[in-house]
């Protein structure tokens, strides 16, 4: 990582146009479309996955349930009421990166072109931190503490997925009960391979949770040909028809995503979709319920937005800055809404969360 101010020294090629040849507002400008289309693209990326929302903490989950009384037409039914849920909180950290400048250098040959690349790069680190809070808040196993440092200094508790931590699990869709104490949506399998079972089991684990919704199995590309290996997963074709045999005619069928390699659906495992996505750990997948009303994580931010924005502009010759930053963290709320898997458990025998780098 590298810290410092662009000078004359850091244009990229001299029969390159200066920002002042190409005019500095003009520059500015492509710079603020270029961050308000990241910041679209986040926002569908994080989809169903992620609520925004400014709330601090939440409560969660109640296994109590109520029974209706049988009565006559001169009865009173007793007052029923059930337990309240456990508390869960979410993080909220402050990201931010800055740009500094001589004047020299926006009169530079190639400055342009090197403001470009610096701005692209600050987009990508923004891109990367998200990613990272999104896959901390999935595959890290533990319930942890906060201290919300940049509001009052008070100690949250943030969950993990459903771990067997003890607390209340809501009720399943038709009255299924579930222990807290030993049920997990953190799994393993019983080899360093990955079996029918494993994923089946996978799945299960986020349906049996509820009755409405899709639910998607993401992976990371180093599992795809496991993946296409296993009984009961079918995958798209490569063409757009499927040739029909006899007199029956051909017909549209979804093709196999070869646009983008690295974000793509691959087929159907059961009735869940399969997604290779770049941001998936090797070595681990998710179940997630993509359609539910109650999204599995928050991302809590203080506006209600969480996007990135330019905080502030200082010119004090012969140096200029500018800085960004994202206000934002991500937590889980649906504890049950999604599962995770991890492959490489023989030696192991038990979940191991993932080394995250952002």
């Amino acid at each position: 990582m590298a810290f410092g101010t662009l000078s004359t020294l850091d244009t990229l090629a001299a029969t390159q146009q200066s920002i002042a040849q190409y005019g500095e507002d003009n520059a500015w400008s492509e710079v603020d479309v270029a961050m308000q289309a990241h910041n679209r693209q986040l926002d569908v990326m994080m989809g169903a996955l992620v609520e925004r929302s400014t709330d601090r903490q939440r409560r969660y989950g109640t296994a109590a349930s109520k029974t209706m009384q049988v009565a006559d037409q001169f009865g009173r039914p007793q007052a029923q009421k059930i337990t309240a849920g456990s508390t869960l909180a979410f993080p909220l950290r402050l990201y931010e990166d800055a740009l500094q400048w001589t004047r020299k250098f926006i009169q530079a040959p190639g400055s342009a072109q090197q403001l470009a690349a610096e701005f692209d790069a600050i987009l990508d680190a923004d891109r990367r931190s998200v990613i990272y809070e999104i896959k901390r808040a999935i595959f890290t196993p533990t319930n942890t503490t906060f201290l919300d440092v940049l509001v009052d200094n008070v100690t949250l508790a943030v969950k993990a997925l459903a771990n067997a931590d003890g607390a209340s699990i809501p009720l399943g869709p038709n009255g299924e009960s579930f222990n807290g104490s030993t049920h997990t949506h953190y799994l393993y399998t019983a080899s360093t391979s990955l079996a029918a079972a494993d994923v089946s089991g996978l799945v299960s684990t986020v349906r049996e949770h509820t009755n409405v919704g899709m639910i998607e199995i993401w992976i990371n590309a180093a599992q795809e040909t496991a993946m296409r290996g296993l009984t009961g997963f079918v995958g798209h074709i490569y063409a757009w028809q499927r040739p029909g045999g006899g007199t029956t005619t051909a017909t549209t069928d979804q093709s196999l995503m070869v646009s983008n390699p690295n974000d793509r659906s691959i087929g159907y495992f059961g009735e869940a979709e399969v997604f290779v996505k770049p941001w998936i750990p090797s070595g681990y997948l998710a179940a997630v319920n993509v359609g539910s009303s109650q999204a599995p994580l928050v991302m809590r931010t203080r506006d209600g937005q969480g996007d990135l924005q330019l905080v502030y502009e200082d010119d004090n010759h012969p140096l200029r800055a500018r800085a960004y930053e994202r206000e934002f963290g991500v937590g889980v709320f649906n504890r049950v809404g999604v599962a995770a898997l991890f492959v490489d458990a023989g030696s192991a025998g038990a979940y191991v969360a993932p080394t995250l780098t952002m």
